[in-house]
């Protein structure tokens, strides 16, 4: 079973690495010299900030509720 397993996994990443190609546009983008090079620093950077806010957002949270629990540990709920 593990073997089919790792066939079908194997399979998978060789098919979808040839057949997956970027559009004539962000390749060009990602080029070093390309003509769109500044179009595609500013996406790059645009999905960066927009994976990096919400985890910054719940880090803050938690660390604010944990910094509270540990000034008042009566109020921590108890099992």
């Amino acid at each position: 079973m593990s073997r089919m397993l790792f066939i079908a996994l194997v399979t998978c990443f060789v098919v979808t690495s040839e057949v997956l190609n970027a559009c004539p546009a962000c390749k060009d983008s990602f080029g070093a010299n390309g003509a769109n090079k500044a179009v595609g620093d500013a996406y790059s950077y645009s999905i960066m900030f927009m994976l990096g806010v919400p985890i910054t957002i719940l880090t803050v949270f938690i660390v604010i509720i944990a910094k509270k629990i540990r000034q008042n540990p009566n109020s921590a709920p108890t099992r």
